[in-house]
């Protein structure tokens, strides 16, 4: 319960009271064009049922929608003391005034306006729903017009007006003032007695206007003007025939057999513009090109005399024909180096493949002598024998032949030549060949004696030769030592001498007993 409002007039202000009521519950502008529902701020941000649907609530947000936040007015103020003020005049727990005189007062006003109330309502209810009750059909307006069938009581209560002697009138049952049977007036001819019947309204005949369009200057049977027949025809074919001519012209412009315009005049405009555009492009990408390119070789000279005309441009391109030339060959003299390297590589790759192959796995079948798998003996006569081929890996050097590696060669006699020796003073360690760099001005002895004995010599006699793991040294290497084997097997012995035991005079190891 709050503070009492001042009262209400039940009387003459019940009716402004009303309009007061009304409008204020009556809702804002923008809530009645969308049907009472306006969408807020938080009905716009909830999620929607398709995508397009929320980019439209997200578009209306952004663009057409005001926040709320920005309408509202500043917010009131409720200054200190205010409220125990109040509670001072009216009791919040009771909910009552607290001097009784005004409580008596405000409790009449309500009473008053609580009767008034009620009162209008029921005055409502009558007005709009039936004047009596529907369960015991009893009139609710008794106390008013006591013994009286409510339904005809009249003056604009509720139900019928009062009955009169007349009755009431009966609106006309036709839109005709005729009778559509007879074709009479109905003054004349009406079910309703003379004095009753309905009055006709007179109506003046009109003027009918024929439309022109309808108004023929031929016959529709024999389809023959009626003036002038043969000169009209003419006429008539002769624009038919300018019509077809207009319309063939229009849509058929171009015949795409021939190629060609129907019309001689549009065929040689359109050649004059097909020349220019042809000349325009050549002129723009003539503009275009940079002057190194300009000229080209049948510029300068004449093609059918072949008189030059500019002979230093002549050797100019011709010159530049002969670099362009070259460097295309180029590229296959390259392409050529770069194939012998690959094939180089790929020979030398092959073997140093084959000299990883270890000579002792066919060492075995060698000396077996015949083949594990189909019992056949090596050999090349026989048709039971197997021929055995070579296997083309290096053969291990035997510990004399590692042992005679780097030792000069035995002279032969299609190459010992006399050798003059220096004096022994001058011998020493300039003769050394193991040190050519001790050697004088003079010469050494070993520079002598590679040239005595040849190149074969020379190249057997250098004692830094080393074995090394690629191919052509191991093939030079294995020359090396079947050239040092032939020429111990030269030699009148067999064996080198044995050694002799050092400080010791009785002889060399062999004949040594103790």
């Amino acid at each position: 319960r709050a503070p009492a409002l001042p009262p209400v007039s039940a009387g003459g202000g019940g009716r402004s009271g009303r309009r007061m009521a009304a409008a204020m519950a009556a809702p804002p502008p923008w809530l009645q064009q969308s049907g009472g529902a306006a969408p807020t701020m938080d009905s716009l941000r909830a999620p929607a049922s398709t995508w397009g649907h929320e980019m439209k609530n997200y578009e209306r947000e952004k663009r057409r929608v005001v926040d709320e936040g920005l309408m509202r007015g500043q917010q009131l103020r409720l200054p200190k003391g205010v409220v125990q003020q109040q509670e001072r005049v009216f009791d919040p727990l009771l909910q009552r005034f607290r001097h009784s005189g005004v409580e008596t007062h405000q409790r009449l006003a309500e009473e008053r306006e609580r009767v008034a109330h009620l009162n209008r309502a029921q005055d409502i209810q009558i007005v709009r729903s039936q004047p009596y009750n529907i369960v015991n059909h009893s009139s609710k307006l008794e106390a008013l017009a006591p013994g009286q069938d409510p339904m005809r009581l009249g003056h604009g209560m509720s139900g019928e007006t009062c009955r009169m002697s007349e009755g009431r009138p009966v609106p006309p049952s036709t839109y005709t003032d005729f009778n559509i049977v007879s074709n009479l007036a109905h003054d004349i001819h009406h079910w309703q007695k003379p004095g009753e019947r309905p009055q006709c309204k007179e109506r003046d005949a009109t003027v009918r206007k024929v439309p022109h369009f309808t108004v023929k200057d031929f016959d529709i049977v024999t389809n023959r003007y009626l003036d002038a027949h043969e000169s009209k025809m003419a006429n008539e074919k002769h624009l038919s025939i300018l019509e077809a001519t207009h319309k063939f012209s229009k849509s058929c412009k171009f015949d795409p057999v021939s190629q060609q315009f129907n019309d001689p005049r549009m065929e040689e405009r359109a050649k004059v513009a097909m020349d220019a555009r042809e000349v325009e492009s050549t002129m723009r990408f003539d503009a275009q090109l940079p002057p190194s390119y300009k000229g080209k070789l049948s510029n300068h000279y004449g093609i059918i005399s072949h008189e030059a005309h500019n002979p230093e441009m002549l050797h100019m391109l011709e010159t530049l024909d002969d670099e362009r030339m070259d460097r295309h060959r180029n590229r296959y003299i390259v392409e050529h180096n770069l194939h012998v390297q690959d094939v180089k590589y790929d020979h030398v790759t092959a073997a140093r493949k084959m000299n990883r192959i270890a000579p002792d796995r066919f060492e075995e079948p060698k000396r077996r002598g015949y083949d594990i798998i189909d019992n056949m003996s090596h050999g090349r006569l026989l048709h039971k024998e197997k021929q055995l081929h070579e296997d083309f890996t290096m053969k291990r050097l035997t510990p004399w032949e590692r042992g005679q590696q780097g030792l000069p060669r035995e002279p032969t006699m299609e190459n010992v030549q006399t050798i003059r020796l220096d004096p022994p003073a001058a011998r020493g360690l300039q003769s050394s060949s193991s040190a050519p760099h001790l050697g004088g001005s003079s010469g050494g002895g070993g520079r002598r004696r590679a040239e005595a004995l040849g190149s074969g010599a020379s190249s057997a006699s250098v004692p830094s030769m080393r074995r090394q793991s690629g191919g052509s040294e191991r093939s030079a290497a294995r020359s090396l030592s079947s050239g040092a084997l032939a020429a111990v097997a030269s030699r009148p012995y067999a064996a080198p001498p044995a050694p002799v035991i050092p400080g010791h005079a009785v002889g060399s190891v062999f004949s040594h007993n103790g």
